[in-house]
């Protein structure tokens, strides 16, 4: 079922059908609700005012419309790829746009033997890389990342 949260978050693409084929830009409310919901009124207003920009509205109306087009759709995705490189889905507990609940869908449709992990990161929204304390989780996804890198060599350590 889908949260909430992301149909209000994404409500501006779908309230008008030619979204499909445009640009849609979101208000600074809409904004504040779907990419900045854990910061003051002051900080998400100059996040909004240097990283807004109007998306596509069709990326929105292509998942909507995939199980009534016929033929591969651009999002196709092969679940039981076993050569396909690790993936590792980062989730904000406050993210209204991906919350949780859905990347533990999208990462529970992963089968087979490839690696396949989600960290959940309490108290963060969907602009995650802006939030105070972003780089410890840039850590920890590079650190994941070179653990489960392709023919990962041992990662060296910095000075003590």
């Amino acid at each position: 079922m889908l949260p909430l949260s992301q149909l209000r978050s994404t409500w501006t693409a779908f309230r008008n059908p030619a979204n499909r084929h445009r640009a849609v830009p979101l208000t600074e409310e809409q904004w504040h609700y779907a990419f900045t919901n854990t910061f003051d009124a002051a900080e998400s207003r100059r996040l909004y005012l240097r990283y807004h920009i109007p998306a596509s509205g069709r990326i929105l109306w292509s998942s909507v419309l995939a199980n009534f087009m016929p033929g591969p759709q651009d999002a196709a995705v092969d679940y039981g790829n076993d050569a396909r490189p690790p993936l590792l889905f980062v989730s904000g507990s406050e993210d209204h746009i991906m919350p949780p609940s859905v990347q533990r869908s999208n990462a529970d449709h992963y089968r087979g033997d490839a690696v396949t992990e989600l960290r959940e990161y309490p108290g963060y929204p969907h602009l995650l890389p802006a939030a105070p304390g972003w780089e410890q989780i840039a850590d920890d996804v590079l650190d994941w990342a070179l653990d489960h890198a392709m023919g990962a060599r041992p990662r060296v350590s910095g000075p003590s």
